[in-house]
């Protein structure tokens, strides 16, 4: 350990550049990550918060629930489905409105109060249960203040702010079922009935089962596990191949980085070793100096990315919820240190292939 110290302080300025080349690498990589889960959340926050096991579209939506309509009394048919612990409707719709932030378009989500399909993630309030109230993912809220949904001439309470349940990128607001209708009749006047866009289930058995139930006993209907129809909304898929492509090459080329750094750094001090393995500096202690040197290295660059990473995600005005994961630092981290320690092990091959009694013409 005080050998690999001891050349590190005198080396300051080649172990500094390799620090700051790999926590810039680093930094890359949880910014990155912490961006695509940003993004993929505020896509699909709706979804994947939803109170519910399954959901079910109608059969010709094609996995969108944006595109799904079905009659109100298919509720009631999935209810009497086998395995179906209780269902409730969901119902979408994006609409104009005067928010505070100054964005126009609102998301809103209608759902039953009491049944499956009701949103979590609540961080403060309540839920709404009457046509008068409101509860928001966005749009610069605070419990108390008025939310005008200008196109259908309407001004709710806000009661509830959430986190993470925002759908496509926007604003979100949740409402009664009841509100949603009289905002579909108020801005479609000539409406035959008020639709809704999927049914939630909350289920008694394995959630595949009751799927596969559904799919066999409600015509017209093409139930998921929440699961995937959170995976089946448009753009996730290549926004989060996109980014694990670019999260994965920055993390290969930083641990290319450090393995070819101490390899460079063991032929260069080749001699140096013949000479220490002479003395009887055993293979083992030598290893040690280079797994310890590079254990350093990461630590600290980690510790510079972190950071920068959480001044970069202060200072973003992206309009949607960004925070920096304990566990992806811990994940990070540690991935870089163990796949940095195997790329040393190149060098330290070639500490094992010392011949000590060569030393002799090692000056």
């Amino acid at each position: 350990m005080n050998l690999a110290l001891t050349e590190m302080r005198r080396s300051k300025l080649r172990f500094g550049l390799l620090a700051g080349a790999v926590s810039l690498l680093v930094f890359l990589v949880l910014l990155l990550t912490t961006l695509s889960t940003a993004l993929v959340n505020s896509i699909t926050g709706a979804l994947n918060g939803v109170d519910a096991q399954v959901l079910v579209y109608s059969a010709q939506a094609r996995d969108n629930l944006q595109a799904s309509r079905l009659e109100p009394g298919v509720v009631e048919q999935v209810t009497g489905v086998d395995g179906v612990g209780a269902a409730g409707p969901i119902s979408t719709l994006t609409t104009s409105a005067a928010l505070k932030d100054g964005t126009e378009d609102l998301q809103v989500f209608g759902f039953q109060p009491g049944q499956p399909g009701a949103p979590t993630g609540l961080s403060e309030g309540r839920l709404p249960q009457s046509s008068a109230e409101v509860a928001v993912d966005g749009g610069g809220y605070v419990i108390g203040d008025s939310l005008d949904l200008t196109a259908a001439d309407k001004q709710l309470e806000v009661v509830g702010l959430l986190r993470g349940a925002q759908f496509s990128a926007t604003p979100t607001a949740y409402i009664t079922e009841d509100l949603y209708g009289q905002i579909v009749k108020a801005t479609n006047p000539g409406v035959p009935f008020v639709p809704v866009n999927a049914v939630a289930v909350s289920t008694q058995d394995d959630p595949a089962t009751v799927v596969s139930a559904i799919n066999e006993q409600v015509p017209g209907t093409k139930a998921y596990t929440k699961s995937d129809a959170v995976a089946l909304i448009p753009g996730v898929a290549s926004i989060s191949q996109t980014f694990g492509i670019l999260v994965g090459l920055t993390f290969i080329i930083g641990i290319v980085v450090i393995g070819f750094f101490f390899l460079i750094l063991t032929v260069q001090k080749m001699k140096s070793f013949t000479l220490l393995r002479a003395i009887g500096a055993g293979t083992g202690r030598l290893s040690r100096v280079v797994a310890m040197q590079i254990s350093v290295v990461v630590l600290l660059a980690s510790a510079i990315a972190v950071v920068l990473t959480l001044l970069a995600v202060r200072g973003l005005n992206s309009g949607i919820p960004v925070s920096l994961s304990p566990a992806l630092v811990a994940g990070t981290v540690l991935a870089v240190l163990v796949f940095s320690l195997l790329a040393g092990l190149l060098s330290i091959r070639r500490i094992a292939k010392i011949d000590p009694f060569t030393a002799a013409g090692a000056r």
